[in-house]
Formats: structure tokens, C-alpha cells, sequence
């Protein structure tokens, strides 16, 4: 099958871009695969040979030139993802939803514009205002057609308030699913979700590819030597993008009710730090700075060594876009200890792989969780061979591939979507 793989590719701050590497090491070498991103600097040495890697500009032509058999989009919640609205739009294909509400990243292509930007900052300015029109037109019409009747109401709490919860309550999916051949994710509440909104929509469920990483103990030795952790402290991890919806404070607060009794716990903090200046803060005013590690984002290859490194781990999402978390499975199939967020999306996990954290209570659940974590190394050692046990069993390589593979072959035989009464911005399939 000849197919255009579209996506960030590392090294793009997103676990989208290593997820996608890691599923094209998988298809490589049984299709013909183009791959085109939106980046300006891609790391060729993390990718499968045998792929043409291209800028997203070359794919219209070399489509109409030679027809793809399935285009296959891997769409976040993100900046980075905001180039596949467009292709997505005129070349139906696979669309693999990371995360069920986009409304954050498609409001910011539209409000964060250099000409809405301009009229945010004067309001007042009737050219500003003027020449910001289009763009938060396109915005209101996209609101407006996913959620008719609300659309002013929405357009205006959204532009006059900071109320954060407001696009988890409109996750503005619908377009780009109805644009869609296939619409594919990792978890059934998505899909459900999904079905929900468009009933016709053709769904497919595709397990995520995670496998355990050996590590050496002196691997491990050296990671706590290089940040300075003692080998008796009880290290505390957190892996992945450190933004507040991971609820850092809330673990730093209850690291920081632990340290009163258990003086050896320590902070571990791996990924990317969109607010260095904030994060540091937060960290002093809790005063944990000077037990807590912020190593930014580490090398991929380093990543399974960093998570050997912490004896338990805590993985809060709220609020959530239902996604999947890749940096949560990759924590488990590493066989850590390990404390998330109790969600609905999660049920799959099993209850015996993880302990979980009451939202209303997190803080206090997290803290209870943090004491019997480090006063009993036997349930560490229950819950890690637990949470490595699911995920061999439920997203192995093989699973992911087939998974895959049966959604392409729906793929190239569903036919193209019919244009709606779509908004005009709206590109139609060609």
C-alpha cells in the first residue's frame, strides 16, 4: 500500500512526534511511505529508512501526481498539529485522535493570529478590530457549526474570560471527524464520544506500541549521580510535557506534606518546561526546590533509564483531553510504582497495576499514596509487575501493527466524505 503518513516528527516537543517514529519503524517495511511534517528541522536518525521525508507543501502535488492510497493524520491537541487541518481537509484519510478536545490549539490558530493579537492588545482600535475580523469569523463559524445556537455565547465567554475548563467542554472534533475516511484512537472512550457526535462516523481502536526497556543498575546509579540523589532517598518521578494540567503543584505539595515524615523523599521532574521562570516558583514557594530535580527534556534513548531511576511515579492529568497518555504507558511498561488520576477514560488500566488519585481529594490521595508507597517496597513491587504485565498484554507492537493494518485496508476502501454545510474556510475534499 502506498501511503502519506502526516504528523510532527521529532524533534518537536510533542510525544505525538516519538510516537509517530515508533509507528513507522512498524510500517515501514511492509508499505511505500511518504511522510510530511510542518517543521522546520526534523531528526532524520530517529526515523525508519526507507521513508521519504518531506515538508507537508509537497504532499498536495505528489498526491494529485500519484493518488496515495490512505493518508493517515496523527492530530493532537497542539500548535504542532495545526498544519493538518488543510490536507486533512482535502485528502480524506485516517485520522488518529490523540486527544478528544482540540479546541485549545484550533482557537489559538485563529486568536493568537498576528492580526487578532494586534486587536487583543487595543480593543478599542476600529482598524485593528477590522482587520482582526476574518480570523475570529472563522473561529465563530467553526463554533458555531459544531455547536449551532451557542456559538456567540461561546465566542464571547471564550474571548472575555479565562475560564480554562470552557474547551474541555467543547472540544471541537467534529469537522475534522467528518472530513474524515476513519477516525482511529487508543482508548474506546474517544470513540465513543466520537460516535456519539457523528454516528456515522467509521471508527477503529488501535493499541499504542510500548515496549519495556532493559536498563542497567549502574544506568540507573548514574542518572541519581547526575542529578545528586542520594541512593537512599525515595525518589518521586514525573515524566512528560510539565504543564499545570500534569497538577505538578499538587504533587509537589503533597512531596512536600511526605518530606515532613519520610526527610529522603526527592522530586524528579523529566520533559519539557513550557514555563521554566513558573515552575520554579511554584517549586519555591511550596518549598521543595531544593529537594526537587528539573532535568527538562532528556534524549529519548535516555528516557527508560530516568524512569528506572524514580522508585514511584505520579501521573496526574486534570483537566484532560481523554487521551492515551504515551508518557504513562512508557512509566508502566518500565514497571514503576505508580499513581494516576481516577478518570474514566483510564477503566482499562487494570486496579491492581496502578493506585489511584480521587480528583476531589488529590492533594490528600496522592500524599496517602506517597506514605505506603515508601513504607512498602513488596506493593511497589505488586503494582510495577502488574502495570508491565498490561501493558505486554495490551499494547504490544504486534497489537499496534495489526491494529494499524486493518484500518488502513477500511481506509482506502471507504469512499470520500460528502461536502456538508460546512463553514466556507472550509477546504472540500478534492
Amino acid at each position: 500500500m502506498r501511503i502519506a503518513f502526516l504528523s510532527p516528527l521529532p524533534p518537536a516537543p510533542t510525544g505525538i512526534a516519538d510516537y509517530s517514529a515508533e509507528v513507522l519503524a512498524l510500517l515501514a517495511g511492509r508499505h511505500e511511505i511518504d511522510v510530511f511534517h510542518g517543521q522546520e528541522q526534523v531528526d532524520q536518525d530517529r526515523l525508519p529508512r526507507g521513508v521519504r521525508i518531506d515538508h507537508v507543501r509537497a504532499f498536495p502535488p505528489r498526491h494529485y501526481e500519484r493518488a496515495y492510497d490512505a493518508a493517515v493524520y496523527q492530530m493532537g491537541n497542539g500548535l504542532d498539529h495545526a498544519f493538518l487541518y488543510e490536507p486533512l481537509a482535502r485528502v480524506p484519510g485516517l485520522l488518529v485522535l490523540h486527544d478528544l478536545v482540540l479546541h485549545h490549539s484550533r482557537a489559538r490558530t485563529f486568536l493568537e493570529s498576528p492580526a487578532a493579537v494586534a486587536y487583543r492588545r487595543d480593543p478599542s482600535d476600529a482598524t485593528l478590530r477590522l482587520a482582526a475580523e476574518h480570523d475570529l469569523r472563522m473561529y465563530r463559524d467553526e463554533i458555531g457549526y459544531c455547536y449551532p445556537g451557542q456559538a456567540g455565547r461561546l465566542d464571547e465567554v471564550h474571548l472575555a474570560t479565562v475560564g480554562s475548563l470552557l474547551a474541555y467542554a467543547y472540544p471541537l472534533f467534529r469537522l475534522p471527524v467528518e472530513a474524515s475516511r476513519v477516525v482511529a484512537a487508543h482508548n474506546d472512550f474517544i470513540l465513543e464520544a466520537v460516535r456519539e457526535d457523528v454516528p456515522e462516523a467509521e471508527t477503529a481502536r488501535i493499541p499504542m506500541a510500548v515496549e519495556p526497556v532493559a536498563v542497567p543498575g549502574d544506568a540507573v546509579s548514574r542518572i541519581r549521580e547526575r542529578y545528586g540523589l542520594p541512593p537512599d532517598a525515595f525518589v518521586v518521578g514525573s515524566f512528560g510535557l510539565l504543564t499545570r494540567e500534569k497538577r505538578i503543584e499538587t504533587v509537589a505539595r503533597a512531596v512536600a506534606r511526605a518530606a515532613a515524615l519520610r526527610p529522603a523523599i526527592r522530586l524528579l521532574l523529566v520533559g519539557p518546561v513550557p514555563d521554566p521562570d513558573g515552575l520554579r516558583s511554584l517549586l519555591t514557594r511550596i518549598g521543595v526546590e531544593d529537594r526537587t530535580v528539573v532535568s527538562g527534556r532528556v534524549p529519548f534513548e535516555e528516557l527508560p533509564a530516568h524512569i528506572a531511576a524514580a522508585d514511584a511515579v505520579v501521573h496526574l492529568r486534570y483537566p484532560t483531553a481523554r487521551e492515551t497518555s504515551a508518557a504513562l504507558l512508557r512509566v508502566l511498561a518500565q514497571g514503576r510504582a505508580t499513581v494516576i488520576s481516577d478518570l474514566e477514560h483510564l477503566a482499562d488500566i487494570p486496579t491492581d497495576a496502578v493506585l489511584r488519585a480521587d480528583v476531589t481529594d488529590e492533594e490528600g490521595e496522592v500524599t496517602r499514596a506517597l506514605f505506603r508507597l515508601a513504607d512498602d517496597s513488596g506493593l511497589r513491587n505488586r503494582l510495577g509487575e502488574a502495570a508491565l504485565a498490561f501493558v505486554k498484554r495490551e499494547h504490544t507492537a504486534a497489537r499496534c501493527l495489526e491494529g494499524y493494518e486493518s484500518a488502513l485496508v477500511v481506509t482506502a476502501r471507504r469512499p470520500v466524505p460528502s461536502p456538508r454545510a460546512w463553514p466556507d474556510h472550509w477546504p472540500a475534499p478534492v
